[in-house]
């Protein structure tokens, strides 16, 4: 008898979570430039046990989402500041959260939050702190390290403005835009060239017409070449990312190319190509979701043999119908919020590849979001569908 309550007690002991969770933590807290923020929790739980319980920085939270080290979704139970998660064996678990711990006053972000863990908050581009009431353990330009304890934090974001500059040559009149969240200082062009000062670091995003420059381009800050990536091309422009590393002169020369018969959607494929939903939806080309796509771009697909084949694929088909879509997204601010509302959780549930470092995980993890996706766009409305003929 006595053996079979002390086997009955470790079944309890190993089905129950501990009140206390031994897990190591890492925090971060990400703000977007219109003011929210996404949490994220790095876990490492006791493989022994079934379900761990943390305190989350806020009640008042949202799309709560908790996967697995194979990018398996977890279940979760939030009562108060406290979230229950089934891990069920797991050796690590990422969680993710909203929650709107930043406020907005007469143009000063402030974000306020109490933690029991090291913080580390990664702040919008462009971004100036005004305050912070804690020495940061680390500091860099868009990120913070923060000790434990009540954090206060203000900042301000300058804000990304386009500007048009016209071009006269030979009777036409062509207009350059330059989109950067730095001060541009005396534009000029002559002979092919194009030049401009920026008094930041920043990035910019220069269109410049066909019908004025085509072929290559050679880009350079106080006259030392710099690279830059050939963002977005059709008939009418062409898009250049410039990252400055520093404040001067940035000079755009047009070196013409004998025309090829490769076509704008086998160069999209080359150079990694452009978000343009993503860019006409959000605004700018420099919007953290934007950014967000490009990194999972660059630095897990295309790092894997894997994910250059689905780009590749992708951008076959992305490329055909994007323009089109973004124009319209332009001409009509309606559909425009509609296409936000549409890729909004798309793009949050993309924030999962980020854990994709390998070959294997660049699969699972892949497939997993994707039949997430599924779900979430297929899945419920069929639901819902087939709920209301049952009931009619």
């Amino acid at each position: 008898m006595i053996k079979y309550l002390t086997l009955f007690s470790f079944v309890i002991l190993f089905l129950l979570p501990p009140l206390v969770d031994a897990v190591e933590q890492e925090l971060v807290i990400t703000i977007s430039d219109n003011g929210d923020a996404t949490i994220t929790h790095y876990l490492t739980p006791q493989s022994t046990v079934s379900a761990i319980t943390i305190g989350t920085i806020s009640e008042d939270i949202s799309n709560i989402l908790a996967v697995d080290e194979n990018g398996i979704i977890l279940d979760t139970t939030l009562q108060g500041n406290n979230l229950q998660i089934t891990t069920l064996g797991a050796t690590t678990v990422q969680l993710s959260y909203d929650s709107q711990i930043a406020t907005n006053d007469s143009g000063i972000w402030k974000v306020t939050y109490t933690s029991d863990e090291q913080t580390t908050i990664v702040l919008p581009e462009l971004t100036n702190i005004v305050s912070v009431n804690n020495i940061p353990l680390d500091m860099s330009d868009d990120m913070l390290v923060m000790p434990s304890g009540d954090i206060s934090l203000s900042f301000t974001i300058r804000e990304v403005v386009a500007q048009d500059f016209t071009v006269d040559v030979d009777g036409v009149t062509h207009t350059v835009q330059i989109m950067t969240g730095s001060q541009i200082d005396s534009f000029d062009y002559s002979s092919d060239v194009i030049s401009f000062g920026v008094n930041d670091d920043v990035p910019v995003l220069v269109i410049i017409p066909n019908s004025l420059f085509s072929g290559n381009f050679d880009t350079a800050l106080n006259e030392k070449s710099i690279l830059h990536q050939n963002y977005f091309q059709d008939g009418q422009t062409s898009w250049l990312r410039i990252e400055p590393q520093n404040s001067g002169m940035i000079t755009i020369k047009n070196s013409p190319i004998i025309p090829t018969t490769s076509s704008v959607s086998d160069q999209n494929n080359e150079d990694g190509g452009g978000c343009l939903i993503a860019t006409a939806t959000y605004g700018s080309e420099l919007a953290p979701q934007v950014q967000q796509l490009r990194e999972l771009r660059d630095n897990q697909l295309m790092q894997t043999v894997s994910g250059t084949a689905f780009m590749s694929t992708f951008n076959d088909i992305y490329y055909s119908f994007s323009p089109t879509i973004a124009d319209m997204e332009r001409e009509h601010p309606l559909f425009k919020e509609a296409v936000k509302i549409a890729i909004t959780p798309m793009i949050s549930t993309l924030s999962l590849m980020e854990n994709a470092n390998s070959e294997s995980e660049v699969l699972s993890i892949g497939i997993s979001v994707i039949a997430l996706n599924l779900g979430m766009y297929l899945g419920v409305p069929a639901v819902v569908i087939i709920g209301i003929r049952k009931i009619k």
